[in-house]
């Protein structure tokens, strides 16, 4: 890279030799007239400025607490710093390794600096903005020559039409290992999005509430709900019905283009004269602006309540949660995924099992292969074998013309999980253990054997020790799978979980109903915290799923709940949701930091009277 670096400053032609996105970014520091030779002071802002700064993104920086610290855990390595930047392309945060931060604060990388493109030429923060979009800047990729020392990781936090609020950047020196470090980049951004879109709703809520109840008294005949962007969220049918159109072709739709817009009223730039009558002939216009007004002019509607899709392609696959337990449970998914080991998961039914083994998958060097999962439960005894290993055509009655791969063929390079591992016949024990030794595979009927490369992950709530004394599991395959074990916790040992993924499953079932978005009541959080969850994860999944289904408003209510939760009666209220993720981020630094103040503010990137404070105030036991 070095090479096409100094071509390119010379004049020469390396667009196809280098990555799209760096050469464009590297034409567009031509253009910024950047020095390339020299490191640039400019565009460095005073204390009081940096201070004015981080005030103007307080919910940014609110949404980063809990996130930075968790990101510099999966690193593995001291060796590098997590910086946060708002989308003017600031350092408004960072924490990290001091030796490396000092490194780095040599050329600028660090608080107050600005890093966009037009001032210090191709950098991940700068790029990441330019493109909206995650990529990693190595070494000689970056433009300005003292900057070739670096490797750094960006990706941009975007709001829910998909413009970049911030980014977050992974600075270290040059390393081999990129894309796994991209990935968990993409993670934290995509954290931040989530803790920012449940801020949004914790404040949309309160002025939802206030302006439904007004809405209502004013406008008997029918409601209409429009977000701060003058989009159309909901109507009811009354409300439809006025507008002699159906509400699935008004939802979703811009204000200004369902109603007559020659002149009036102003929403958020559209220009919207609002003729609606009730069924009498009686004018409602003037009601309905004035209950958008009183309602809340910072949401420019009469109610709005949204939950949009953080546009991340990890957020299917990745563990959700941020309680202590969870953040345990993937900083050891981390470590383990930049091995070949074998992984056994244990765990309850529920608890995830398939989610952490693609979450070690995408974190993994073998994130580009494939990976490919098989429940030995879900199948018939004498199926399991020809899944895995495959038959040639004749190899049995019924085998398919042209015979059929199995599972490790279809795996080659990349990863395969074994589900229910436990509830393998011994027979086909036998073959795994011959697959996992010899690193080949034979399909059914055939004498040749193929080489394959396969990282093998599998997963049980099943004893296998005892399946072992039982004589039900052959003790060498046992020792070759569990090289390394990740018990997964229930549930109930991690309610605090349930405030991340209840929103993600509103959104999934939403999504799969082809439904507006649904927020619900924070009551309801009560009544799920306070359940014992036997079936976990998959269980709440299913319950929200339910309530969704069964919704008769656009926020979910203790109502909705299923039977079994009405009877619940608790006193007590939950934690307000950013409390509790102040609190986890602390206890995960003290507990790193074996209760040492000094160290664990150092990596929450805060001061120890800040660190006391918030210890006090939160009623932190350590």
């Amino acid at each position: 890279m070095e090479n096409h670096w100094k071509r390119f400053i010379n004049g020469e032609s390396v667009e196809s030799e280098v990555t799209p996105s760096i050469y464009r970014s590297w034409q567009r520091s031509i253009d910024y007239n950047v020095d390339y030779s020299l490191v640039s002071n400019q565009d460095i802002l005073s204390s009081p400025s940096l201070n004015k700064r981080r005030e103007a993104q307080e919910s940014l920086i609110r949404a980063s607490e809990p996130v930075l610290p968790y990101i510099f855990s999966l690193l593995g390595s001291t060796n590098y710093t997590v910086l946060l930047g708002d989308n003017d392309g600031y350092i408004i945060e960072a924490i990290g390794d001091a030796p490396f931060m000092s490194k780095a604060q040599k050329v600028n990388l660090s608080p107050g600096a600005s890093w966009r493109e037009e001032v210090r030429g191709t950098n991940a923060i700068g790029t990441a903005l330019s493109d909206n979009a995650p990529i990693s800047v190595f070494g000689w990729e970056h433009f300005v020559q003292d900057n070739n020392f670096l490797a750094c990781w960006a990706a941009p936090i975007q709001n829910s039409l998909g413009a970049p609020l911030g980014v977050l950047d992974i600075s270290g020196e040059v390393s081999l290992d990129r894309q796994k470090i991209l990935t968990i980049a993409m993670m934290g951004a995509s954290m931040i999005e989530k803790n920012l879109r449940l801020s949004e709703l914790e404040n949309q809520l309160k002025f939802y509430q206030e302006g439904a109840k007004l809405a209502s008294s004013l406008l008997q005949q029918g409601f209409i709900a429009i977000d701060h962007n003058g989009i159309i969220t909901n109507i009811n049918p009354l409300g439809a019905a006025l507008l002699g159109r159906k509400a699935e072709t008004i939802v979703g739709q811009l204000a200004a283009d369902v109603f007559s817009t020659p002149k009036g009223w102003m929403l958020n730039g559209h220009s919207l004269d609002l003729q609606i009558k009730d069924r009498s002939g009686k004018d409602v216009s003037s009601h309905l602006k004035r209950v958008v007004n009183e309602a809340g002019q910072s949401l420019g509607a009469v109610g709005t309540l949204q939950v949009s899709k953080t546009p991340s392609s990890l957020s299917d696959t990745l563990w959700i949660g941020q309680s202590q337990l969870s953040q345990r449970t993937l900083a050891r998914a981390s470590k383990v995924a930049s091995t070949h080991s074998s992984v056994l998961i244990h765990g309850e039914s529920g608890t995830g099992k398939e989610i952490i083994a693609r979450t070690i998958h995408q974190l993994s060097p073998r994130c580009d292969g494939p990976f490919v999962a098989l429940n030995c439960a879900s199948l018939p005894p004498s199926l399991i074998e020809s899944e895995l290993f495959g038959y040639v055509e004749g190899a049995f009655t019924g085998a398919r013309r042209g015979g059929k791969p199995g599972k490790f063929e279809l795996a080659n390079k990349g990863t395969i999980f074994l589900d229910e591992i436990g509830d393998m016949p011994l027979n086909v024990q036998v073959a795994l253990l011959r697959v996992l030794q010899e690193k080949e595979v034979s399909r059914i009927g055939d004498t040749k054997a193929l080489k394959i490369d396969v990282r093998i992950l599998a997963a049980t709530h099943k004893d296998l020790s005892a399946l072992v004394s039982a004589e039900l599991f052959r003790l060498d395959l046992y020792y070759r799978l569990k090289v390394v074990t990740l018990e997964l916790p229930p549930l109930r040992d991690r309610p605090e979980d349930i405030l991340d993924l209840v929103p993600y499953f509103i959104r999934k079932a939403c999504e799969a109903f082809d439904s507006p978005a649904l927020g619900i009541e924070e009551e309801v959080y009560t009544h799920l915290s306070t359940h014992h969850w036997p079936g976990n994860v998959r269980e709440l999944e299913n319950c929200i799923e339910s309530m969704v289904a069964m919704a008769e408003g656009p926020i979910l209510t203790v109502a909705d709940l299923p039977d079994e939760f009405q009877m619940v009666a608790v006193e007590s209220e939950p934690e307000p949701l950013l409390d509790q993720q102040t609190k986890h981020a602390i206890l995960y630094a003290l507990t790193q930091t074996k209760g040492k103040i000094a160290p664990a503010a150092k990596i929450l990137g805060v001061g120890r009277n800040t660190l006391y404070r918030k210890i006090k105030e939160l009623d932190i036991k350590f």
